[in-house]
């Protein structure tokens, strides 16, 4: 589809595309600075980050909630500014640190409660920061920019430079920046600063310390790592080709880290599968399958199994699934994902009472299918149970769903044949506005529509 419509607006012309860009750019902010970007020779967006650095230090505008994303973006923008006007690397790295520089006036002015703001600091700007002193031949200005950036941190945005850190720095710099810390905490009078140079000095350490622990795991030493370090040790040994030794790395980290299941999951299956281990392959995946019981989860059970277990694997699922007296909405919507309708039509009027109608994510989906393959009367039951749950609860900013939930059910009502013991669709309609004839929203919704 990209390729399709890239074919398609090429075939426009340059002159369309500018014209259409342009037009644009005089209405979204974002697209004006794109323009921009590409087209403005490298001093003058050098010269327009230099501008939006002030505006944010004389933030006079409080950022809501609702506007910290495009706010973030923005942010976004203003690095991109950066990158595309500097190469110099230490120039780069001065630039950076005075975007860091702005997070006191920034988090004063935000609502920043979701994070995505402080992900630009803590991860754009980071690798920003980190990709121009990679290529800074001055250690010792590299060391001053990241001492005077890391050693103040009291919005929590500058955090992430000290992450990984023997990672990000090679072996000289670790080194120059101890020497300093050293010297600095040896020297400084106030307490609260001579704390933080002695905190950093023991994180760098024992990241270092951590970085031997790992260069001696990939030689095959036996050395205690953290859970997350043990994953990397035993990628590494992977992509080495090294299966025994990777394996035996997985096997170290307790059977009970749910934190890290996923990716323990994904190193095993393709340590089974270079072993050539289909047993345990199988077994893993329908662990896995057992656990979500997804249709992806399926699919991927059976591209080991054979296609030709579908239905043998289905039909053992089906009586566990049953087993459970409740009615479990991921259950329902397997059923409906892997088109056993019959099987989720008598699901669903096994547990009819146990509906659970403040689901408004999974049974309107699951309503929906049984619609689509006419069966009518469990349908409406699930929309029933819907919309029950919501005039319980008076929710008026979701009265535009109850609408669509009703009207289905008027749509459906002539086509139901057999109302077994449930009320019908009049009966129902008079009970419903009987019980909220003064919720007149809801009701002026449902005559407009």
């Amino acid at each position: 589809m990209h390729d399709k419509r890239k074919q398609k607006l090429m075939s426009l012309g340059s002159e369309t595309l500018a014209d259409t860009l342009l037009d644009m750019a005089g209405h979204i902010q974002q697209v004006d600075d794109r323009v921009n970007r590409l087209v403005a020779p490298k001093k003058e967006n050098l010269v327009r980050y230099r501008q939006k650095i002030a505006a944010l230090h004389t933030l006079t505008k409080y950022i809501e909630y609702e506007k910290a994303d495009a706010f973030a973006d923005r942010l976004t923008e203003m690095l991109e500014d950066l990158q595309s006007g500097i190469t110099e690397p230490y120039a780069g790295l001065e630039l950076v640190a005075e975007f860091y520089e702005t997070d006191n006036e920034v988090f004063e002015m935000c609502d920043d409660s979701d994070g995505t703001i402080g992900d630009v600091y803590l991860t754009t700007a980071k690798d920003l920061f980190f990709h121009y002193a990679s290529s800074c031949q001055d250690i010792e200005k590299v060391v001053t920019i990241f001492l005077k950036l890391a050693s103040i941190d009291d919005y929590g945005a500058r955090s992430s430079l000290m992450e990984n850190i023997t990672d990000s720095f090679a072996e000289p710099i670790l080194t120059a920046i101890l020497k300093r810390l050293k010297v600095l905490e040896a020297t400084e009078k106030e307490e609260r600063k001579k704390g933080s140079y002695a905190r950093m000095i023991r994180f760098i350490g024992s990241q270092q310390q951590e970085a031997k622990l790992f260069e001696d795991a990939l030689q095959g030493k036996e050395v205690e790592l953290p859970t997350l370090r043990m994953l990397e040790v035993a990628r590494i040994l992977l992509e080495r080709n090294d299966v025994e030794s990777a394996l035996a790395w997985i096997k170290k980290i307790p059977a009970n880290n749910f934190t890290n299941s996923y990716a323990i999951d994904e190193i095993l299956k393709e340590i089974y599968a270079r072993q050539g281990d289909t047993e345990s392959l199988i077994a893993l995946h329908y662990t896995n399958f057992k656990s979500h019981r997804t249709i992806e989860d399926l699919q991927e059970l059976l591209l080991v199994m054979g296609q030709e277990k579908r239905d043998e694997v289905l039909a053992e699922e089906l009586i566990q699934i049953c087993k459970n007296p409740a009615f479990i909405s991921d259950d329902a919507q397997f059923l409906a994902d892997v088109k056993m309708i019959d099987e989720l039509e008598a699901y669903m009027f096994a547990r009819v009472d146990r509906l659970n109608g403040g689901d408004y994510y999974s049974l309107p989906e699951i309503a929906q299918e049984l619609g689509n393959h006419g069966r009518y009367l469990a349908a409406s039951m699930l929309y029933r149970s819907l919309l029950d749950s919501m005039m319980e609860r008076a929710y008026a900013k979701s009265y535009h769903h109850g609408v669509d939930y009703l009207k289905a059910m008027d749509a459906f009502a002539p086509l139901i044949k057999d109302w077994k013991s449930f009320p019908s669709h009049n009966a129902y309609k008079v009970h419903l506005l009987q019980e909220n004839k003064r919720k007149t929203s809801f009701w002026s919704q449902y005559m407009k529509k």
